[in-house]
């Protein structure tokens, strides 16, 4: 190799590796204070000391009345150094979450956030935070995905942020479940660097994922401990006699009070922010109700969340399947995440019958499959699959477009329902573009996402699923691969309820969320959300089982009282808006009506935000202002170096590693110079080459 050759990755390495300056330090880095053990130290561009960094500590209430939830999510910020902070937090919500109060809490005083568009908002944040007074701001970035920013909290002091948002409970297979998402896990971005980036994260913002940097929340080693604690407390009146409450990844206590209600804590007290908390709660046997619905008045109109699960209807016919089973094998699959989908995909490779069809489809960075095409469910064929997935192993990029563009061939199958499973974290950036692939694609399959891992992206896998008129299964623990396969192989091999209408006569001109409805399997039921002058009483369902002809009529007993209701239902009508724009609604008519909707409904949406200044100012003219990006944890049981290795999001645990190949690169320079060319070899094995 010559000279000029390793001259060349010398300067690709300086250039490549993160910048110094503002890396958060380690235990015994230089200043004049005594820096302890697990301290999280930051040096800016005014402090050329290191400083210790904004901590955070969220308190979670969730207060669930039948189908409703109603939560608050409490952040303190917490500055421990000697200069006014600024800090800045990435974290997930549901993402069906309607947030719609924001709350900022600075000793005894509570200042109320106002809606406003987003640019506006983010305007009265800057000029605030300039101007010295205690401000926070909060942005969404993604459905599932917000991000929070407090400017100018006190030396020493704290500031505390409420935010609360609405949602409805899932009911499927015979159990209610609720989810909220702790932590952001990293994302692959695709595509070339843009100019500029846009936030704080560890991705430049890229041509496929402009606002990458928004998206890629500094991510701590495992090996430094975890951060961000979280208590949570779960107030249940679910309305019906229950068997009993349980939590996947959390240990619980649940006590039971009067009035058939409980009260769920997390046994630890508070626990990191490494992992989805899932609570679910099963009725006793026929206590389920047939049908549901909350009605809330507002001005004239009348808001309603109404849920109808189809009485069971015998099978029908069962026709053969061809079965497409995609399987993510990138990095961040890496540990218990591959062992999941692997242990799931065997399952599924196990119900196939003589008369289906298959083939399996891995990819990471790049796609390839196990057949050219789909080929019959023989011994033989099952074999070699079984060999296949044997061989998967966790490395590289979350490339799905290819995938998907594979595995959705377009087509329609007469006489076969296609049927395609997507086992993945969802981990990537570039959601949108993958929802236009699906809708461009899906022609008669059906499309089953399985998110695996504890912190997949739900957006992703249940905006996939509704799209491709599935359903979404979540599995984070190796202890639920069986039971919530089973659950899906009874919905893959039972007739689906389609070209579902819902009818409610007596209530005029009501405007039903989603629209249309989406297909229904076994043990799901309907749940829309409606706006109309007068609620109905009754609902009539219509639909198509298999090749027949399906109706039935479910009377509606007496309405409960609903709370926020009105907020439900535009949290769908923005979905709908958005999914409006996808296929082809012009972008600027779609913005003028989601920020319409979002202001009169007092929203966080793509388009605005809640912003709660405190009018007087607080941070003394000329006082510096240090600003934090705050690091999230790792996802529990992926494996950091699969991730992250020495590549894109490098961070500061990283960066010991990129020094010490700078210094063999430039050492190996030297070397070669001097004659001594085996350095070369060192440098290549210390890359893995």
């Amino acid at each position: 190799m010559s000279l000029r050759s390793l001259a060349a990755i010398f300067t690709l390495l300086l250039w490549a590796a993160p910048a110094v300056a503002d890396t958060p330090k380690e235990a015994g880095a230089e200043g004049p204070r005594r820096i302890t053990e697990g301290t999280l130290l930051w040096r800016t561009a005014s402090h050329k000391e290191a400083e210790p960094a904004t901590l955070l500590a969220t308190d979670v209430e969730l207060r669930v009345t039948g189908l409703v939830v109603r939560a608050t999510v409490r952040q303190e910020f917490q500055n421990p150094a000697q200069a006014w902070a600024e800090g800045i937090y990435v974290f997930p919500l549901p993402e069906d979450a309607a947030v719609d109060h924001l709350r900022m809490r600075v000793g005894d005083r509570v200042i109320e956030g106002a809606i406003r568009e987003r640019a506006a908002a983010k305007q009265a944040y800057e000029q605030a935070r300039q101007q010295g007074q205690r401000v926070s701001l909060v942005e969404q970035e993604r459905p599932n995905v917000f991000t929070a920013s407090v400017a100018n909290i006190p030396p020493g002091a704290a500031v505390t942020i409420e935010i609360e948002y609405q949602q409805a409970v899932r009911y499927d297979a015979g159990r209610f479940r609720l989810r909220f998402p702790m932590v952001v896990g990293p994302r692959y971005i695709p595509g070339t660097t843009a100019v500029g980036p846009s936030g704080t994260g560890w991705s430049p913002d890229t041509d496929q994922v402009p606002d990458a940097s928004r998206i890629t929340p500094p991510v701590r080693h495992p090996s430094r401990g975890a951060i961000n604690p979280v208590t949570l407390r779960v107030a249940l009146d679910p309305g019906v006699p229950l068997v009993g409450v349980t939590s996947s990844h959390h240990a619980i206590d649940t006590t039971a009070v009067a009035g058939g209600r409980y009260e769920v804590a997390l046994r630890a007290g508070s626990v990191p922010a490494d992992r989805d908390f899932e609570l679910e709660w099963t009725p006793v046997a026929g206590a389920a109700p047939a049908a549901v619905l909350l009605t809330e008045a507002s001005g004239d109109e009348v808001y309603a969340l109404l849920m109808v699960m189809p009485p069971s209807a015998a099978a029908g016919e069962r026709l053969p399947r061809e079965a497409i089973f995609v399987v993510d094998h990138s990095g961040s699959m890496a540990g218990a995440s591959m062992e999941q989908a692997k242990a799931a995909l065997k399952l599924a490779l196990a119900r196939l019958g003589p008369a289906d069809r298959f083939n399996v489809i891995r990819f990471n960075h790049r796609t390839d499959g196990l057949f050219q095409e789909a080929r019959e469910a023989s011994p033989q064929h099952l074999a070699l699959a079984e060999r296949y997935v044997d061989a998967l192993r966790a490395d590289g990029g979350t490339e799905i477009l290819p995938a998907l563009v594979r595995a959705l061939d377009g087509g329609e199958h007469l006489g076969r329902v296609r049927q395609v499973i997507f086992l993945t974290d969802g981990s990537v950036g570039n959601e949108e573009r993958l929802f236009a692939a699906i809708r461009e694609r899906l022609g008669d399959s059906r499309l089953f996402t399985i998110g695996i891992g504890s912190a997949p992206n739900s957006h992703f896998m249940r905006e996939a699923s509704r799209l491709g008129r599935g359903t979404f299964t979540y599995i984070g623990d190796p202890r639920e691969v069986r039971g919530k396969m089973t659950a899906l192989f009874a919905k893959l091999e039972a007739p689906a309820l389609a070209d579902l209408r819902l009818e409610l006569p007596g209530a005029g001109d009501a405007e039903i969320l989603p629209a249309p409805l989406p297909d229904l399997y076994a043990g799901e039921p309907v749940v829309v959300a409606l706006r109309t002058k007068v609620p109905p009483t009754r609902a009539v369902l219509r639909g198509r089982l298999g090749d027949t002809a399906w109706e039935t009529e479910v009377p509606l007993h007496d309405a409960a009282a609903g709370s926020g209701l009105a907020v439900h239902w535009a949290r769908a009508k923005i979905a709908g808006l958005l999914d409006g724009r996808r296929a082809g609604a012009p972008d600027a008519d779609v913005r003028h009506a989601v920020i319409d909707v979002a202001l009169r409904h007092h929203l966080v949406s793509a388009y605005t935000s809640l912003v709660a200044v405190d009018v007087t100012p607080a941070r003394p003219a000329g006082a510096p202002l240090a600003s934090h990006a705050l690091e999230t944890n790792l996802p529990a049981g992926w494996e950091y170096e699969a991730v992250f290795g020495a590549g894109q999001g490098a961070t500061a645990a990283s960066l010991h590693v990129w020094i010490g190949l700078i210094a063999l690169a430039a050492a190996a320079t030297l070397r070669l110079w001097q004659g001594r060319g085996p350095a070369l070899a060192l440098v290549r094995r210390r890359r893995g080459r």
